[in-house]
């Protein structure tokens, strides 16, 4: 037997198989998505489906049974229990068991889905700098562990902070993308050494309250104060009932000052104490109208109640003021006096519950609370303020010799930053907007705050911030875009509207099974996978696979959209195979390629109509070589090659061989090339299914592949007029 001749076949028949073995596969696959559902007994009842993001698929009772519709689905259902699976590409399946009884109404369901994330990487190490081994690294104000660290964020740009104590904060910006992984690698800078000294601070009783600065510290007195930087302090010692004690400092390095707070000679009995102050030296003080002597002066132990108390000098205005003394309590009352004949004023107190605040008045600055002073008649502005706390702001009216008092309630503040990616987000804190991204606020009340972000086009971010008093916080708002893909409606007119033969490609992930059967090829089938894009036209490409028993073809195919505006569409489309005879040795083959144009209009958005040209090249072999005599030992001919071989072939036949393949030509290759005409019309039945017809046909010479010489089920005469009928499966 000949080796070569062998090969050849050999892998003809494998290169049959394998498409034979795709096309089984692919009809599996349909068929698998397709496992008829067992069927249900009971009334069907309306129920409504939708997710959180819509455009999901849904499945009942198990995938195998297919593609029910994609939320939000609107249809009927049996009564009774249903598994309810959802799925969409970059979320977690969610699954649930639905009940659908018996009512008039809708029976609506509503399942949100988790999306899947793959954050972004932030890898944080100490290559550049080993000071930065173990260090802190903080993200958006949150601690996130020490170096080397990997820290997993959302997309969105952040900041990045390393801190360790004796070295300068490290910030860094970085833009994270879903994914990605980014590298920091910080350089510390160490902070030059402060130089700190003690304060032992003692006073003349004992478990009194120290404030430094005006904070007040762990220890009561006597106590000793460490690690506090050389510089002035102020140091504040109080015990009630006894007038709180104040005194600055000179804190030096590596020394301890000491200091002694009196509070014993302001503590009273059973009464409360009032320490009269005055800007006169010598003016007299009188309680309840008894002269008590010269300013300043201490009046210990006076009962509890309302007492007035005065204050007289001799060229200026009497002063008065009505205090209410409590037991156990101290008062500081401050009476400056006027001239006689000096212009008229009115007095204002400022006190906060707040210590150390700033007073400031028609934006002079007073000192700290509390504060006292004269003003002239009319409006004035007083402002009083401290860091971590919202600055108390309010508008006096000032009347002649009257005193008004103003307490100043400050509340604790602290500062959030906002971000946004994308940025330009609307922000609302508690229902209220109050900027957009990027913005700072620093006075914003302390406790829980709910914030939320918005931008068009983007899910709403929300979460909860708690604020606390002198800190800052950043909140950061990485938006998820709105899905826009296609609903329900558009997805099942996009698979109606595909074809496997039309001048309009297949979208990417979309594929379609041909069945078909007719003249001259009796079984026809083939599969068109969506491939894409080739630039700015529309590619697909397929596999065909058809016989007429005693020749079985195998091609690949491949369809360009060149143009495309509804209901018009061009492209241009190629064929290429082969095919031989599977059942004999007759040594019957063929290879040929099939290259044209093609238009198609859609309308009633079912129906396809394609017009194609194309030019038919194909080479043929009919009979065995023929050689000194005879055919080749291994090679079986069909019964016209015998004929015309020994000439026992009539007349008619040999004349009508000799005209489709040329004279004497019978043992050699048929070559030619033919210009074909076809018109095809699809209808889409169903969402997944169409049924076609095609007609090709030419005026070319005839193609003896076409001859019952050659193959039993043709025609005498090559008809040069083809056509077959049959269905496609769209997914």
């Amino acid at each position: 037997m000949n080796v070569a001749y062998l090969l050849r076949r050999l892998s003809v028949i494998l290169c049959l198989v394998v498409g034979v073995a795709v096309l089984a596969s692919s009809v599996g696959v349909a068929t698998a998505q397709q496992v008829p559902r067992p069927k249900k007994k009971g009334r069907k009842y309306k129920v409504r489906i939708d997710s959180a993001p819509q455009q999901a698929a849904i499945y009942l009772d198990d995938e195998k049974y297919g593609i029910v519709g994609y939320t939000p689905w609107t249809g009927t259902l049996q009564s009774g229990d249903w598994k309810l699976i959802i799925k969409k590409d970059g979320y977690e399946d969610a699954t649930r068991v639905i009940s659908v009884k018996r009512t008039r109404r809708t029976q609506e369901t509503f399942m949100p889905l988790v999306k899947q994330e793959q954050p972004a990487v932030l890898e944080v190490r100490p290559d550049a700098d080993k000071n930065a081994f173990n260090a802190q690294v903080w993200v958006d104000g949150q601690l996130q562990g020490a170096i080397p660290v990997t820290i997993k964020l959302g997309d969105g740009r952040h900041l990045v902070e390393i801190k360790k104590e004796g070295f300068e904060t490290f910030s860094q910006w970085v833009e994270m993308k879903e994914g990605e992984r980014v590298n920091v690698n910080p350089m510390l800078r160490a902070i030059k050494v402060k130089e700190v000294g003690s304060i032992l601070v003692n006073s003349d009783v004992n478990d009194a309250e120290v404030y430094l600065d005006g904070n007040l510290q762990t220890g009561k007195t006597p106590t000793v104060l460490s690690n506090i930087l050389a510089g002035p302090h102020v140091i504040e010692v109080r015990k009630a009932p006894a007038l709180p004690w104040r005194q600055t400092v000179q804190v030096e390095a590596d020394k301890t000052v000491k200091v002694t707070a009196e509070l014993k000679a302001s503590l009273g009995g059973d009464g409360g104490n009032i320490r009269v102050l005055s800007n006169v030296e010598g003016a007299m003080v009188f309680l309840d109208g008894v002269e008590r002597g010269a300013a300043p002066q201490d009046l210990k132990n006076v009962p509890a109640g309302d007492h007035v108390v005065e204050i007289r000098a001799p060229g200026f205005v009497t002063r008065e003021e009505r205090v209410t003394v409590a037991v156990g309590a101290a008062t500081v009352l401050k009476l400056d006096l006027q001239a006689d004949g000096a212009t008229a004023k009115g007095t204002v107190k400022i006190v906060s519950p707040v210590p150390e605040a700033e007073v400031h008045v028609d934006g002079k600055r007073l000192g700290s609370v509390p504060q006292e002073s004269e003003l002239a008649p009319g409006e004035h502005f007083v402002v009083v303020s401290k860091p971590g706390y919202k600055s108390f702001e309010e508008k006096l009216v000032i009347e002649e010799g009257k005193v008004i008092t103003v307490t100043a309630e400050l509340k604790a503040v602290g500062g959030l930053r906002f971000l946004s990616n994308p940025g330009g987000a609307s922000v609302m804190m508690d229902g209220e907007a109050i900027g957009s991204t990027p913005f700072l606020n620093e006075e914003i009340a302390t406790g829980e705050h709910i914030i939320t972000v918005q931008l068009s086009g983007y899910f709403d971010f929300e979460t909860s911030v708690k604020v606390e008093g002198g800190k800052m916080k950043v909140v950061n708002a990485v938006l998820e875009k709105i899905p826009t893909g296609p609903t329900a409606a558009e997805v099942e007119r996009e698979q109606r509207g595909l074809t496997s033969f039309g001048a309009r490609t297949l979208p990417l992930g979309r594929s379609t099974i041909d069945f078909g059967t007719g003249f001259p090829y009796v079984l026809n089938g083939g599969i068109t996978v969506g491939a894409g894009k080739l630039g700015n036209f529309g590619f697909d490409a397929g596999v065909i696979l058809r016989s007429y028993f005693s020749r079985t073809d195998l091609a690949v195919k491949g369809r360009l959209t060149l143009y495309d505006k509804t209901p018009f569409s061009f492209g241009a489309f190629a064929i290429a195979g082969g095919g031989t005879d599977l059942f004999g040795n007759s040594e019957r083959n063929t290879a040929f390629a099939d290259l044209g144009a093609q238009a198609s209009l859609t309308g009633l958005g079912a129906v396809t109509v394609t017009g194609k040209a194309y030019i038919d090249l194909f080479t043929d072999r009919h009979c065995p070589e023929f050689k000194n005599g005879e055919f080749s030992s291994e090679s079986d001919p069909i019964a016209v090659c015998r004929a015309y071989a020994d000439g026992t072939l009539g007349q008619a036949a040999r004349d009508r061989v000799d005209s489709a393949v040329g004279a004497g030509n019978i043992f050699d290759r048929e070559t030619g090339a033919r210009v074909m005409l076809s018109l095809t019309v699809e209808v889409a039945v169903r969402q997944h299914w169409n049924l076609w017809g095609t007609y090709d046909g030419t005026f070319n010479s005839e193609r003896g592949a076409y001859m019952d010489d050659f193959h039993r089920l043709m025609l005498v005469n090559d008809a040069q007029q083809y056509f077959h009928l049959g269905a496609t499966y769209k997914f």
